[in-house]
């Protein structure tokens, strides 16, 4: 009435007046999955992205230690977009879990030696097919060695045409 009301408002510190606060609810977010037989989690996903970019199998065994390519074989890697690459396998960098997988190509185009480095599991690559196994592999796991030796890679595609011709 007299102004009573805004001195009692000044009088009465503001941190002491709360404001009627709403019920809120927490948010429940469902449980991780468990551990898959005791493995990690780092290789349990491994294994999700091999089953997803090799659902065969067949880059796998690629690159299998026993049965798989060595350096020395002579390999053709056709795109999605139909290029192909063929050259002499050199080198296999295997990654952790098969995954990071790297295969060295070296072939020769107008004399001057070129190398690319393909990885296995790259999902442009439609097909990978071994056109050559030589009959006796050189020494060494990688050829880095052939380098501008008497050792290195020729043109592959004539190599190829001869040996066809040879076995006709």
């Amino acid at each position: 009435m007299f102004g009573l009301s805004n001195i009692l408002r000044s009088a009465i510190p503001r941190s002491c007046v709360s404001p009627l606060r709403s019920l809120s609810t927490a948010k429940v977010f469902e449980p991780l999955p468990k551990k898959r037989n005791g493995q990690s989690a780092v290789l349990f996903l491994h294994q999700q992205l091999l089953k997803k970019h090799d659902p065969t199998g067949k880059r796998s065994a690629l690159v299998d230690t026993k049965t798989g390519l060595r350096a020395g074989d002579i390999i053709k890697v056709t795109y999605l977009d139909r290029t192909n690459v063929t050259g002499q396998v050199i080198g296999i960098k295997r990654g952790q879990y098969n995954l990071g997988t790297n295969i060295l190509l070296r072939n020769k185009i107008n004399k001057l030696g070129c190398e690319v480095r393909v990885p296995l599991f790259n999902p442009n690559i439609r097909n990978i097919e071994v056109l050559h196994k030589p009959k006796k592999y050189m020494p060494r796991k990688k050829h880095f060695y052939i380098r501008n030796s008497k050792y290195d890679v020729g043109d592959v595609e004539t190599f190829l045409r001869k040996e066809k011709k040879k076995n006709n």
